[in-house]
């Protein structure tokens, strides 16, 4: 199985290499525990050799209209500033009943897009009923509709947009979520702890490419761990708010002078880290 595998990822590769592509890497990864969901684990394998400023956290089922990349491109100085308090994102779309089922048939444009919306032929992401919704409606899609200028949304959890940011800024994933839950809302979450802003890009969009459920897509499977998914979150929150110097349930900024007690020793929170108040030295506050 594995040197069938290898195989088709070299001939992959050398088809690209007979394109003119070299901004591709590959790594294949092999599940020891196939009943686990290790996202998170193979979102930070692939974050690691990213060497460009800007890198867009998407996932592979995920296309982005053809202008997009033009577009950061010609744009790139100034979102390349912008991202050192701002993150961006563009709002994600499914296609209904059969229609934008294929790269073929995605819409090339917003005005196309616009038409299909209006033809009942494709939707947001999620926003059906029984879906998760919660998921994307932090983007605002009715200011998006009409937007020409990017805009600043409110960040809620547990939205989960894909998002192009500073590569630098990119926390990593945490490895703990293993099962189905909260993977990549985590994540988001993390960055908006750390202050960053959320700016939705007017022009572009995403629309999801229809597949096969997957075996950990079955319902029982999801919930089966869901317990062990939410005490985890709530930890994650506590850690990395603190860790970040917020307060993990608003994202409210610690005023300086916060302080908590760990081995009976004080940490102070100075407004940019946690200072262990005896040595004047920086600490860990968890």
């Amino acid at each position: 199985r594995g040197a069938e595998e290898k195989g088709q990822v070299e001939r992959l590769a050398r088809a690209l290499l007979a394109k003119g592509r070299r901004n591709f890497y590959f790594i294949l990864v092999y599940a020891k525990q196939p009943s686990l969901y290790p996202a998170n684990l193979l979102r930070n394998l692939a974050l690691e050799p990213v060497q460009s400023r800007m890198v867009f956290l998407l996932d592979i089922d995920l296309i982005p209209d053809a202008g997009f990349y033009s577009y950061v491109m010609s744009n790139f100085p100034a979102l390349a500033e912008q991202s050192k308090s701002s993150v961006f994102t563009i709002p994600a779309f499914n296609g209904v009943g059969g229609h934008a089922s294929s790269e073929e048939t995605f819409p090339v444009d917003k005005p196309e897009l616009m038409q299909m919306l209006s033809a009942k032929q494709i939707k947001p992401i999620l926003s059906g009923e029984n879906e998760f919704w919660a998921a994307f409606s932090c983007l605002n899609y009715d200011t998006w509709l009409t937007s020409t200028q990017p805009y600043t949304t409110q960040y809620q959890w547990p939205c989960e947009p894909y998002l192009l940011a500073a590569t630098a800024s990119v926390p990593w994933y945490d490895e703990r979520f293993v099962h189905y839950g909260n993977d990549k809302a985590q994540h988001v979450l993390n960055i908006f702890y750390h202050q960053f802003a959320f700016q939705v890009l007017p022009e572009h969009f995403l629309v999801h490419w229809e597949h096969a459920l997957a075996e950990w897509a079955d319902e029982r499977k999801r919930s089966e761990h869901m317990g062990e998914v939410l005490e985890l979150t709530e930890q994650f929150k506590f850690e990395s708010g603190t860790e970040a110097g917020v307060n993990w349930h608003t994202g409210v900024k610690f005023a300086p002078g916060t302080y908590r007690v760990k081995n009976g020793k004080m940490i102070v929170w100075n407004g940019q880290e946690w200072i262990d108040q005896a040595s004047g030295q920086p600490t860990d506050p968890i």
